[in-house]
This record gives structure tokens, C-alpha cells and sequence, in this order.
């Protein structure tokens, strides 16, 4: 059995659509389950009602991406004793390959080292999100910056490998995309799922680090594709700064937790890089 977690912020409209018009394209047995963050029972019976028994709708405090996420897939748990495979998934993903999660869950289970698999997730315009490599602390987030006027455009761009989405293949990468994340619910559990610790961004790598514990990896599956109209529903609700400050603070986290960077190290990285985004 297949469990789809559908993380939903304040996007009524949005979380109706992909309901009943993207998951309605899933041609295997599956149960759905939308975690309402922010909302209060009204708002969530509501939503139910609009979904026409296709889901069910949890309501919850606004827990950010991970507590969201692993509570939808602790409900399906307990209500499934078959359960299998998890699908997490955001409202604003759109499945432009015929037969997408199917052909996800068969390719996952085709390969037994993989704990995850993501398709080839598009933009709308086009440019590809993902896969990336691991990058440190400071070279991704400060030297990066800081370098611009030393570097020229080609020497950048390979030192700091950011053509790797587009060059990448078929098979294992350090980090995919979450907003549409296939993981083999084992091997999910047996990680110790998302990591509650942060509210939005980092949370891939995080998991990617803690499937590696367990001897699995994430697997980037480009023969499928899905876009995603990416930042929808954080452009909304955050500004640009603050989503910048959101995602240095989860950043560093994930730093000092798991790739054994100090506390000092990381505060002089997280206010370099507050500062650089003053001025770019």
C-alpha cells in the first residue's frame, strides 16, 4: 500500500486541485492523507468536505515541513498495517509523466540500496531543481558570494559545480527535491524520518544523512517528471529576507548535527552570509 503525505499551509484551493486532479492520476492502491498546518478544526473539516472522500485531512499547529510530513506518515502507519511505500508530495507539483508514481514505486523497488527516490522535477521555467551534491558550509554560502569578483563566470560555476542539476544522470545523488519525495517506508522509520528539529529547508540533506546510516541512499530517477511551481506557498507567506534567514538558521543546524562543523564556525558563516544578503 502506497501513503501519500500532503503537507498543506493556508492553500485550500491549491491542496482541492492536486487532490482531486493531479492524485487522481495514481493508478495504484493508495491512501491520501493532508496534514493542515495552521489550521483549525473549521478550517479543516471544511477542506475535508471539498475533497470528496479522496483524502483525509489532519488538523495541525503550523509544524513546518518535517513534523507535518512525519505526522501525516505516523497516521498512515497506524491505520495501514500494509503500508509500504511513502509518497510527500507538495500541493503545487503538477505529474507531467503518464503513470508518474507508479512508475516511481516500481523503479524504487527495482533497486534495493535506494531508501528514496525523486524524479526529474522541473520549473516552470524549465530549469531543472535538483539534484545537488553535498556542498560545505562556507564554500556554498559565504565563499560563493565573496568570490564573485576574483572568479570569472566559467571558473565559478565549476568550483562551485553549479551546473550539477543539469549535467546530472540517472542513479544515486547526495540530495533531491522533498517537494516530491518517494521513500520505502522501512527504511523511512528506521532513519528516524524527517528530522522535527527544523521548520522549513535543509530537511533533504538531513534525511539524505540519515538514510546513509542505515546503508541506503537517494535515487534520482529522471525517466519521470513532474513540475513544480516552486516557493509558492513561502513567496506567499515570507519575505524574501526572511526566507533567507529560515533557511540559513536550518542550514546551520544541519551542519553542526550532522557534517560536524562547530557552533562558532557556523555563527561568523550564518552572519557572513546575513550580510552578503544585504548588499545582493
Amino acid at each position: 500500500m502506497l501513503g501519500i503525505v500532503v503537507v498543506s499551509y493556508k492553500s485550500e484551493e491549491r491542496t482541492v486541485r492536486f487532490v482531486l486532479e493531479e492524485l487522481s492520476k495514481v493508478d495504484i492502491p493508495h491512501r491520501i492523507v493532508i496534514v493542515a498546518n495552521g489550521a483549525d478544526p473549521e478550517e479543516a473539516n471544511r477542506l475535508q468536505g471539498r475533497l470528496q472522500g479522496q483524502a483525509t485531512v489532519l488538523a495541525s499547529g503550523n509544524e513546518g515541513f518535517a513534523r507535518g510530513n512525519n505526522k501525516g506518515a505516523c497516521w498512515l502507519k497506524d491505520q495501514e498495517p500494509d503500508l509500504s511505500t511513502l509518497l510527500f508530495c507538495n500541493d503545487d507539483v503538477f505529474f507531467t509523466t503518464v503513470g508518474a508514481v507508479r512508475l516511481l514505486e516500481e523503479k524504487l523497488r527495482s533497486v534495493p540500496e535506494a531508501g528514496a527516490i525523486g524524479p526529474e522535477v522541473l520549473g516552470p521555467d524549465g530549469v531543472r531543481q535538483g539534484p545537488e551534491p553535498y556542498i560545505g558550509l562556507w564554500k556554498g554560502f559565504v565563499w560563493m558570494y565573496l568570490s564573485t569578483p576574483f572568479l570569472s563566470s566559467a571558473r565559478k560555476r565549476k568550483l562551485f559545480r553549479l551546473d550539477y542539476s543539469s549535467e546530472a544522470r540517472e542513479g544515486f545523488h547526495y540530495r533531491l527535491s522533498g517537494c516530491c519525495l518517494m521513500v520505502d517506508s522501512g527504511s523511512f522509520f528506521e532513519a528516524g524520518m524527517f528530522d522535527g528539529n527544523t521548520f522549513l529547508y535543509a530537511e533533504e540533506n538531513i534525511f539524505s544523512e540519515r538514510l546513509s546510516h542505515i546503508g541506503k541512499g537517494m535515487y534520482y530517477y529522471p525517466d519521470v517528471q513532474v513540475l513544480h511551481l516552486h516557493g509558492a506557498t513561502v513567496r506567499q507567506h515570507y519575505k524574501a529576507r526572511r526566507q533567507a534567514a529560515l533557511q540559513m538558521k536550518s542550514l546551520c543546524y544541519y551542519y553542526r548535527r550532522y557534517r560536524g562543523y562547530g557552533s562558532v564556525g557556523t555563527f561568523v558563516a550564518r552572519t557572513l552570509n546575513g550580510l552578503i544578503h544585504l548588499f545582493v
